[in-house]
């Protein structure tokens, strides 16, 4: 039995907790002290969009809950690639999160290849109905890793799942989604709330049904998303569909953040990444 080590964060209890149910919560996998840059980073970022909507296609608006005619900031994209803080690089590198990723792809090369910052603004956040996330899957898992920056509650939007979901595979049809949750949101039958505290992190595969609704509350809700790409899903798809370059391209970011991780806390262990 796989116990949690500093070599093996997760339990096997856990990673098969994964399969079965297509999420997991991993309570207090990151530090407080390891937030702190990319808390205070992200806030400089989502005030700059705050006041009015910016030219920028990283800047992601969408229609207001309480106010259909008023725009709502609600994410971030390409943090990375396109904002570049080394505060997301140092996240994104941190050994533990890297080394459970690795337990949850069977130790599968793998990359983080989308980086994005999504948040609900108190009394605005723009919900996100039920649904599978696009990606196709041909040898699970595929997911999202979710670092949480703030306390997610039920008041402020957070996630929901329909455990086991992910089972069915991909569908993504409004005709597929509506037979699960009939129709309703945090009520859908089956659904489950994940409330988590900074430093928690969900991993949730892309087929499982999920989604957050609009911030009720006075706080901000704010996560960074990893897309995680593995090499054996990745090699399996029709090669239209493959996009190597999108998976070059997460490697490059990868190994470039460990690089710098590396430089400035010399006394920890690197995670051992690999090219391809």
């Amino acid at each position: 039995m796989t116990t949690q080590t500093t070599s093996n964060p997760l339990s096997q209890e856990q990673l098969d907790f994964f399969r079965a149910n297509g999420f997991l919560h991993i309570p207090g996998l990151i530090p407080a002290h390891e937030l702190e840059a990319a808390q205070k980073d992200t806030e400089e970022l989502i005030r700059r969009g705050l006041d009015e909507q910016l030219d920028d296609p990283n800047y992601c608006y969408g229609a207001d809950a309480s106010d259909q005619d008023r725009q709502c900031l609600f994410r971030l994209n390409n943090l990375i690639s396109h904002f570049g803080n080394d505060s997301f690089k140092m996240l994104l590198a941190y050994p533990p999160l890297l080394r459970a990723i690795g337990q949850a792809v069977g130790g599968d090369h793998f990359v983080p290849s989308l980086h994005s910052c999504v948040f609900k603004i108190p009394h605005r956040g723009y919900p996100v109905p039920w649904h599978q996330d696009t990606t196709a899957v041909h040898r699970f898992p595929v997911f999202n890793v979710d670092v949480y920056l703030d306390e997610a509650t039920t008041d402020n939007g957070c996630l929901y799942v329909i455990p086991g979901s992910h089972l069915a595979g991909h569908h993504g049809s409004q005709e597929w989604v509506e037979s699960w949750t009939q129709g309703k949101e945090h009520d859908a039958p089956g659904a489950i709330p994940v409330v988590t505290k900074p430093g928690d992190v969900i991993f949730h595969a892309t087929t499982v049904l999920h989604g957050s609704f609009w911030n009720r509350s006075d706080s901000m809700r704010r996560t960074i998303y990893f897309h995680i790409d593995h090499l054996q899903d990745v090699n399996l798809r029709p090669e239209e569909k493959r996009n190597m370059e999108r998976y070059l391209s997460g490697q490059k970011m990868t190994a470039d953040a460990i690089a710098l991780r590396r430089a400035n806390r010399p006394e920890e262990e690197a995670f051992d990444f690999k090219l391809v």
